[in-house]
């Protein structure tokens, strides 16, 4: 069986996958930035520095060399005293994080450098400082020194305090000296390295834990979907066991019932069903059937079941078995119903050929016998034999009548009957033939009238109560006919205390000529059962545990036989 069941966590998990991907986004942004905010930190944290060394140096250096206000006169005193300066900047070298320290003119040349080689740090700025030391009066930026990164800054030196000239229009000797202060940065990148390293770990620590927790819920919504998805299928399963019509067991290896829908359980009379044999239970039940029960059907009956049963292996490896039971009980009754039609029709097919054939002859030969009644008047035994031939062609009018109504129903005219009024007539008609069997006919009605043909009606109550008065026990006998209505028809009922009926007389008791009566012919109940065929009833025969016969007509509200 293929069963669509209809997924609800594709969404939820499409909200997570996308909580997660905006989650990174947002971590690895907030890292980036951190790391951008943290580098300008330590790149800030290195200017001050070298502002700091470069704002030492020049007090120091106007103190120990005691320089003048005017430029042109600092340059001069810097290269009269070159030794005692390079001594005060290789001390600063020394003690500082400073790697490099020289001043130049204003046209780039070395005025005086902490460095053996003054050019090795000259050579590697680009040409975009001079003119920004020049313009804006300081530059900054980061290279490599001798293998070791270094801040560099570059600015107009405080050596002098008179001011500079304006727009460059000085020579450049009476211009102030530029000063360049080269900061090692490698404890400050080291430092930077460590909270980098720490950054990135702390935000792959908490992606990675997202992630885990993220592939947890998928796993939790799967398995949830997939509980969800059992408990639908357990629930389908179990409606569609519990509302199927046919009955369903499942058998262990040794045929004991280890499951039992309830249409089974139904279909076995309402007994517990789950720890039993299935043998032992259709032997309970009087079940024989057929042929032994395999992979086709079989046949069970009873005096008033008729089922089927399949056992199937179930394919899952296991050596139990399934039990398909159903209830063919209606089904057996309509193939009763058709045969018994078929036999009407063949009966109606002859009656309408030969009944004419008959009753031509017939008549003439009870003109001839009562004729012969007459003269042979109080002369025994010929008057006897002939008043007995009267009787008997009597009688076979009579079959050849009935075989014609059952050939060809005459057209009902349905219309509302009092009941009352009906059972009246009948109980006249027929109780003194009950008094004379020593029993008595009742009748009573909890429903006013019924829609039905009135002719056909009395005709079929008329011979239900002539049954009943041929099975009276013939002391304290009792024949009770009734009728009681609601929403869908009329129920019409006739109950004797007689013998009643066996089961195999109740199954044929509808087929034309079966009696259990010498002088019966058989046709009663078959005209009975086609009134209410024309009307689109039904007729029950019943056999109460207390005795006697019950049989019920039923009339619909509405009728829908072919009469209408």
């Amino acid at each position: 069986m293929e069963l669509v069941l209809p997924s609800r966590s594709d969404r939820t998990i499409m909200m997570a996958t996308m909580a997660v991907f905006m989650l990174g986004l947002a971590l690895s942004f907030s890292t980036w930035r951190n790391l951008r905010q943290q580098q300008d930190s330590f790149h800030e944290h290195a200017l001050v520095t070298a502002r700091a060394i470069a704002a030492g140096i020049e007090i120091n250096l106007r103190r120990e060399l005691r320089l003048p206000a005017t430029p042109e006169h600092t340059n001069t005193l810097l290269h009269l005293h070159r030794t005692l300066a390079k001594e005060l900047l290789q001390d600063y070298i020394k003690r500082t994080d400073a790697r490099f320290i020289g001043l130049y003119n204003p046209l780039g040349h070395i005025l005086l450098s902490s460095h053996n080689d003054p050019k090795a740090i000259q050579g590697q700025l680009p040409t975009i400082a001079w003119a920004s030391i020049g313009n804006a009066g300081e530059w900054s930026g980061e290279m490599n020194f001798e293998g070791q990164p270094i801040m560099v800054l570059g600015r107009i030196s405080h050596l002098t305090s008179a001011p500079a000239c304006p727009d460059g229009q000085c020579p450049p000797d009476k211009q102030p000296p530029l000063l360049l202060v080269g900061v090692d940065m490698t404890h400050h990148l080291a430092a930077f390295g460590k909270y980098k390293r720490t950054a990135i770990l702390q935000t792959g620590y908490i992606l990675a834990v997202t992630i885990v927790f993220w592939i947890l819920l998928l796993g939790f919504l799967q398995r949830n979907e997939q509980h969800r998805r059992l408990q639908r299928l357990e629930s389908f399963n179990a409606r569609l066991l519990d509302n199927m019509p046919d009955g369903l067991l499942t058998l262990s290896a040794d045929g004991t019932v280890v499951a039992a829908n309830p249409a089974a359980i139904s279909l076995m009379g309402g007994l517990s069903l789950v720890g039993q044999p299935l043998s032992s239970i259709f032997s309970n039940l009087g079940l024989t059937p057929d042929k032994q029960p395999g992979q086709d059907w079989s046949t069970l009956k009873t005096a008033d079941r008729h089922l089927e049963i399949l056992q199937l292996p179930l394919k899952d490896g296991s050596e139990q078995r399934l039990v398909l039971i159903r209830d063919r009980t209606e089904l057996a009754g309509l193939e009763r119903e058709l045969h018994r039609n078929e036999k009407l029709a063949a009966i109606g097919r002859m009656a309408a050929g030969v009944a004419h054939e008959i009753r031509n002859p017939l008549s003439a030969l009870r003109g001839f016998a009562q004729f012969f009644a007459k003269k042979l008047a109080g002369r025994d035994p010929e008057e006897l034999y002939a008043r007995t031939m009267v009787q008997e062609a009597d009688r076979l009018n009579r079959v050849i009548t009935d075989l014609l109504f059952l050939a060809r129903p005459r057209q009902l005219s349905f219309a509302q009957v009092p009941l009352a009024e009906i059972f009246r007539e009948v109980h006249t008609l027929l109780s003194m033939d009950a008094g004379a069997r020593n029993g008595r006919l009742e009748h009573w009605t909890d429903t006013e009238t019924v829609q039905a043909d009135r002719d056909a009606l009395k005709q079929a109550v008329i011979n239900l109560l002539m049954n009943s008065v041929e099975a009276l026990p013939g002391e304290e006998g009792l024949i009770e006919l009734w009728a009681e209505g609601n929403d869908d028809g009329t129920w019409i009922r006739v109950r004797d205390n007689g013998a009643g009926m066996s089961p195999e007389e109740r199954e044929h008791a509808l087929e034309p000529f079966f009696t259990t009566r010498d002088k019966g012919t058989g046709l009663g109940l078959a005209i009975v059962h086609t009134i209410m065929q024309e009307h689109g009833g039904l007729i029950q025969i019943e056999t109460p545990t207390a005795g006697g016969t019950v049989v019920s007509l039923f009339f619909p509200a509405n009728p829908t036989g072919s009469a209408t």
